[in-house]
């Protein structure tokens, strides 16, 4: 499967109202074992500019409306309006740009941040995108400003279950998961993010790794995985680029397996989230 014709920045998953529950899902999901919005290093004040980048639904600028006053400007850049929330509802800070982050930012916004925000880029950039992808927005931060990052090892998600369980399809989605990343090249080192800071030319570089294991929240994660691994793979089908897969119908089969697998046999997915911070000097 080659991925010479890959889109640089090229989102491994389908843009739907179905993907769009799942993200708000996942993000609350998430949020319940890292427990913040902003790193406790980052500095805040009544005047902040802050981006969102890669921001999809926009549920992370959302919720940060919700606790710095309305005098801070948030913006939200995605390279696709398609999964954005109602924007009639939005907070009258909040602004969205299209953007594809891995290309040069307009000159409005060099400089001007004191926060940028990523989140989930793991099935968007592949192994060689990610440096380029920090040191491009490291451009827009401000002296002093924050680069904050959060992250998995999506690849490297396993199933775990109870003694005798055999969660077939559970482990099978993930194989093909993990088979389909491969070959896309969407497998970085999410452990090298913390290194790529550094390098980068970041300061004060802090890393926080969090194993998803919240048992208040598993069977919201565990759903949210399940259609993320289906999501991907029938953006991969329509690619051309999924081998072991015939049709949609079969995805569509193999999600109600892992989720049956999942309420049957007490078996969960579990991986790691990585939360790096760095500031510009």
């Amino acid at each position: 499967m080659s991925t010479s014709d890959e889109s640089p920045g090229e989102y491994l998953l389908i843009r739907n109202a179905a993907e769009k529950e799942r993200l708000e899902l996942q993000f609350k999901s998430w949020q319940a074992s890292i427990g913040y919005l902003l790193h406790p290093s980052i500095t805040q004040h009544d005047r902040m500019r802050i981006a969102d980048v890669g921001t999809g639904t926009g549920i992370w600028l959302r919720e940060v409306a919700k606790i710095l006053p309305s005098s801070c400007q948030l913006d939200g850049f995605d390279i696709s309006d398609a999964l954005l929330h109602d924007k009639s509802n939005l907070p009258q800070n909040i602004t969205f740009y299209l953007q594809n982050f891995l290309q040069p930012f307009p000159e409005q916004f060099i400089g001007k941040y004191d926060v940028i925000n990523v989140r989930v880029m793991v099935v968007a950039l592949s192994s060689d995108e990610w440096e380029p992808a920090v040191r491009n927005l490291m451009t827009l931060l401000r002296p002093g400003g924050y680069l904050q990052w959060v992250d998995c090892a999506a690849h490297k998600c396993i199933v775990k279950a109870p003694e005798g369980a055999n969660p077939v399809n559970a482990n099978r989605g993930i194989e093909l998961f993990r088979k389909t990343m491969n070959a896309l090249g969407k497998t970085p080192n999410i452990a090298a993010l913390y290194g790529i800071f550094q390098k980068s030319g970041l300061d004060s570089c802090e890393e926080q790794i969090i194993t998803l294991e919240n048992p208040e929240v598993r069977d919201n994660l565990n759903l949210s995985v399940a259609i993320a691994i289906a999501h991907a793979l029938t953006a991969a089908f329509k690619l051309h680029k999924l081998e072991d897969i015939q049709s949609e119908d079969e995805i569509a089969k193999l999600k109600e397996g892992m989720l049956e697998d999942l309420r049957t046999t007490q078996c969960y997915f579990c991986f790691d989230v990585h939360v790096v911070v760095g500031q510009k000097s």
